[in-house]
């Protein structure tokens, strides 16, 4: 476990998932790695964040063979079992429980952003370059009530600004279709319909669907009991990023892989982040700190949506403070 990050039936599982697309043919010329070595290479490579070269020595092959190990473990998990495990699945109903519990009804998921420390390319060393004056990519990620990943977004470059990912991302394009939950199920709230919810901090723009605190611009006390509401169900996707950086360590700090091969790594890295918490699996060792959470809102940050959905989004977002506040009333 501490060296694996799983359990053995998780890893024999896994094994098993990716034996079509990592099993390679004994031939005159050589014997092949068995799939349960080239996973048990990756999945070590992924959990303790050290150099291709300490790997080679570990487990006794040449440095090449570690670091095509790593890739095409890291492409199969992509084929074989993204779209199985991130996905928002057919429980909707059981999300919006565990996040009614915390205090937020009818939300599905807390959306952020984390940066991922990468060697920048040379010649380029400000493609990737951000505001704390290192080189990432940006993995946006919208988790649920369990701290599970439904959506991530990966690669697009650590300057770009969290609202611009957000608004050019397939979640964004999929949510305002209504299109993402299955039957887009919504609220009726004295003749307000709110559609199923995403919460995110300070940095978005609202929407009708994406509810952010109200901060400065709070004026009752419904409001800053909403902002209250908000950011404890927020917390999950904080949470979530210090699980995720912590049982996947090469993601603390630089990815020692080639530009092309980083999204695959970074995207392996979560769905095996759902693997290991839908099986209870612990993160051993300490986690990285949570950012602080922002309860203030900055309304220059709404300039990234426009006006229709601005105001829709505050129609929405007065009548779940309203809801919230005459349920808690009743409690």
């Amino acid at each position: 476990m501490e060296r694996f990050r799983m359990s053995k039936q998780t890893f024999l599982e896994l094994v098993e998932a990716l034996r079509p697309r990592l099993e390679r043919q004994t031939t005159t010329m050589r014997v092949p790695l068995s799939v349960e070595r080239r996973v048990a290479v990756a999945v070590w490579y992924l959990a303790n964040g050290s150099s291709y070269q300490v790997a080679s020595d570990l487990f006794g092959i040449g440095r090449s063979t570690v670091a095509s190990s790593v890739i095409e473990f890291c492409f199969a998990v992509e084929l074989e079992l993204l779209s199985k495990t991130i996905c928002i699945g057919p429980d909707v109903g059981k999300i919006m429980d565990g996040f009614d519990r915390l205090g937020f009804p009818h939300c599905i998921g807390a959306i952020d952003g984390t940066h991922i420390p990468i060697c920048a390319p040379g010649g380029r060393p400000d493609q990737y370059g951000n505001r704390k004056n290192y080189s990432s990519i940006l993995l946006q990620g919208t988790v649920d009530s369990s701290g599970r990943f439904i959506d991530v977004e990966v690669g697009w470059s650590g300057k770009n600004h969290d609202a611009f990912v957000f608004t050019h991302s397939a979640l964004c394009i999929a949510m305002d279709a209504g299109s993402l939950v299955p039957g887009n199920p919504c609220l009726d709230l004295d003749g307000v319909v709110v559609p199923p919810i995403i919460i995110a901090d300070g940095a978005y723009p609202l929407r009708p669907w994406l509810m952010k605190p109200y901060g400065r611009t709070a004026e009752a006390g419904h409001h800053r009991d909403f902002d209250r509401r908000l950011c404890r169900a927020r917390n999950k996707v904080e949470c979530c990023f210090g699980r995720y950086k912590g049982r996947w360590r090469c993601l603390s700090r630089r990815l020692q892989v080639r530009e092309q091969n980083v999204v695959s790594v970074v995207t392996a890295c979560a769905v095996l982040h759902n693997l290991c918490e839908e099986r209870g699996h612990p993160v051993l060792g300490d986690l990285e700190s949570p950012e602080p959470i922002r309860i203030q809102a900055d309304e220059d940050d709404d300039m990234a949506t426009n006006g229709e959905n601005l105001a829709a989004g505050k129609v929405v977002r007065e009548a779940l403070a309203r809801f919230m506040a005459a349920a808690g009333s009743r409690e």
